[in-house]
């Protein structure tokens, strides 16, 4: 699972991004070195302070080769006020 809310806090928006973004072309490689299919899950927020946004634009945004036939995202709830 790649989180995104914590590092935000510690890093930053931009380096958190590329970190996450250089980790996952890195998860790819090894699993391809060693023939391991892997499924990226995405543990987004729903702020974007917290990893949110459109769905759309986080999977465009996706490191090239790292998703394949699967990607898996949370997608959280929205709260409504009585």
């Amino acid at each position: 699972m790649i989180g995104y809310s914590d590092s935000r806090k510690d890093a930053g928006k931009l380096s958190t991004a590329w970190a996450l973004y250089k980790d996952q072309e890195e998860l790819i490689k090894v699993a391809k070195q060693y023939g391991i299919k892997l499924t990226m899950f995405h543990g987004r927020g729903g702020t974007i302070g917290r990893g949110g946004g459109p769905t759309h634009l986080a999977i465009l945004s996706q490191p090239p080769d790292t998703i394949h036939s699967s990607l898996r995202v949370t997608i959280p709830r929205k709260r409504r006020l009585f």
